[in-house]
């Protein structure tokens, strides 16, 4: 299951079809490290199975979806906490990236 979501994930980063939620952490974090949208695009194409530390499980604020958790190292000694999840509020395929920071 875990591989056809990374192939889903990645075919909606290429389409473009998908949401970075623009929460405070997220935004710190690419101004910490001089990151632009097309970086994080970069890296988040970049992630696999050997990154997955939790999922799928409960979205604590939607809890009839499920989220998956990754940390993978965006960059030498740093690693980003990056949250993922199937955009449920849209008629059609999209994703939420929903945290992708430090």
């Amino acid at each position: 299951m875990l591989h056809k979501l990374l192939i889903y994930f990645i075919n909606q980063l290429l389409k473009k079809t998908y949401d970075i939620v623009p929460t405070e952490k997220n935004r710190n974090s690419r101004r910490k490290y001089g990151l632009t949208i097309y970086d994080i695009e970069d890296f988040l194409k970049t992630i696999s199975e050997l990154d997955l530390v939790k999922g799928p499980v409960i979205d604590r604020d939607m809890p009839n979806e499920e989220v998956f958790i990754f940390i993978k190292e965006i960059m030498d000694g740093v690693n980003f906490y990056v949250k993922i999840k199937k955009d449920s509020k849209v008629p059609y395929d999209r994703i939420k990236i929903i945290s992708c920071h430090d």
